[in-house]
């Protein structure tokens, strides 16, 4: 069931988050990719910025899903994303996931929106994506896009698993926006030699 009022943890995140929009510099280069009926990807670390990205699309994107673990460490993530209008499709963690494949096909292709997921989360390993993105992508015949980051006055996390990123007062992010376009079957049966077209930023 959804929560009907931010934990004070979100609260401390959101406030963050819009300190960070009012003082940092963000540049979003091929901005015009993120679009209706696109899959969109990113690495875990840089789940926080990706929350600007998606604050701005917003304003011309009616629709926005974004995959999110279904423990506790996602509760901050529906909140901050359910500020600008997008929602959270939340998941179990590992083969659990299983269950719900059914109902989240179905959505992918019955939404017009975009569907975002960080493609190496919840767990990792650093920088190794899992096919849960590009599945649904071919299953629901979509087009995929993958952002990527490049920052100034940042702090990366390096005790965490995927070096998350916080980005500090009068920074600047800019995100590229790759267009990697349709998924087919074979792409997924080598996927060892797809998942090369992604880059990691600097």
């Amino acid at each position: 069931m959804r929560r009907t009022s931010f934990n004070l943890l979100s609260k401390i995140f959101l406030t963050y988050l819009k300190l960070i929009a009012l003082t940092g510099r963000m540049e979003i280069i091929n901005e015009e990719k993120l679009r209706e009926n696109t899959m969109v990807g990113y690495w875990h670390g840089d789940s926080y910025c990706m929350q600007l990205v998606l604050k701005r699309i917003s304003r011309r994107v009616k629709n926005i899903d974004v995959i999110v673990t279904a423990d506790k460490r996602g509760d901050v993530i529906e909140d901050i994303i359910s500020y600008y209008g997008a929602s959270a499709i939340r998941l179990p963690d590992g083969l659990s996931i299983r269950h719900f494949m059914r109902d989240l096909k179905e959505k992918c292709k019955n939404s017009e929106g975009i569907l975002a997921a960080s493609l190496d989360g919840p767990l990792g390993p650093l920088h190794e994506p899992k096919k849960l993105l590009f599945h649904l992508a071919a299953e629901a015949d979509k087009e995929v896009a993958y952002v990527h980051f490049k920052y100034r006055n940042v702090i990366r996390l390096r005790h965490r698993w995927d070096n998350y990123v916080i980005p500090l007062p009068f920074c600047r992010i800019v995100a590229e926006v790759e267009y990697l376009g349709f998924v087919s079957k074979e792409d997924l049966r080598d996927f060892s030699n797809y998942k090369k077209k992604l880059k990691v930023g600097a």
